[in-house]
């Protein structure tokens, strides 16, 4: 029977007793004691789990993330989200559904046409409602300065700041300068040469 795992729980860094008696008496001989909880990957894209060392899970257990070191303690069992990510970038509808049922809690006989679920995590987020003024009488601009400088996740799971787009004018600014300092160099360059030679003309 697969095991059930509370994803909420082991992505907060919770204590993992493994369930033989040959490791289990390994680790109270050893005295090592095993955490699990989610880190993100190395270009920030994607969220895996991993079995780590200590509470505050950031030392692996092994150079692999800890799925290595999980699998030899628990027979071959394989720790979940350790080689593919535990979020996904598809997109869910907020639209209630037309019948009210018992898993939508009745929730279509409200005003609006919106989940609950979608509703409190609007109410809980972060906001930019500037350009809402006309339908929202008091409208929440405290997250505007956050959202222009948000990470964004490209398609290769990377992750990159604002648009992704590069500045034009910055860029040709850049070459100018870098340009001209290469000529500076260069000139200051030819003016020492050129002193020293007169120098020695002189020492002659």
């Amino acid at each position: 029977e697969e095991e059930e795992w509370e994803l909420r729980e082991m992505a907060e860094c919770r204590n993992y007793e493994f369930e033989n008696n040959n490791n289990n008496r390994k680790l109270e001989e050893n005295e090592v004691e095993y955490f699990v909880g989610a880190y993100c990957s190395e270009n920030g894209g994607n969220i895996y789990l991993g079995l780590f060392t200590e509470e505050t899970c950031s030392q692996f257990a092994d150079d692999y993330g800890g799925r290595e070191t999980f699998a030899a303690l628990s027979y071959g069992k394989s720790l979940p989200y350790s080689e593919s990510t535990m979020i996904g970038t598809e997109c869910l509808s907020c639209k209630e559904p037309q019948d009210a049922d018992e898993n939508n809690d009745n929730d279509n006989e409200d005003a609006d046409e919106v989940i609950e679920s979608c509703e409190q995590l609007y109410e809980a987020s972060g906001k930019c409602e500037a350009g809402l003024s006309d339908s929202i009488q008091y409208p929440n601009n405290y997250a505007c300065n956050f959202m222009q400088g948000i990470k964004i996740v490209r398609k290769n799971g990377a992750i990159v700041r604002g648009a992704g787009t590069q500045n034009t004018t910055a860029s040709v600014f850049i070459g100018l300068f870098a340009c001209s300092f290469v000529l500076l160099g260069g000139y200051v360059y030819y003016l020492k040469t050129k002193c020293d030679r007169a120098k020695i003309n002189l020492s002659e």
